[in-house]
């Protein structure tokens, strides 16, 4: 009976993490959703949420600059891809301004 309960809980981790990789998809937009659906006690997932907005709200700043920021736009969002699979995989990646002011609200 035990291992049915494990598998369930095991169930729900996988979709938290999975909210990890979701926040970072679509920036800012998809971090507002996952951080409004996110519990006050669940301090890492809202960590990651506010992080994917802050980088999107950057990515789209950067797009108001002709070529360069248009690149440098669709890099960030492969960044945030990245950071959002490395925190599906537990790993957290701290972005030197936006993480600090992101841990410092979540």
């Amino acid at each position: 009976m035990a291992s049915k309960h494990k598998k369930v809980a095991d169930s729900n981790r996988k979709d938290e993490n999975f909210l990890y990789i979701v926040a970072y998809v679509l920036e800012w937009l998809s971090g507002i959703v996952v951080f409004a659906v996110a519990k006050q006690s669940e301090k890492r997932l809202r960590f990651h949420a506010l992080q994917a907005v802050f980088l999107g709200i950057l990515a789209t700043v950067l797009s108001f600059i002709p070529v360069i920021g248009w690149f440098l736009g669709v890099l960030l969002w492969l960044a945030g891809i990245v950071i959002g699979i490395k925190a599906y995989q537990g790993e957290d990646i701290n972005l030197p301004i936006l993480g600090e002011y992101a841990k410092k609200h979540a």
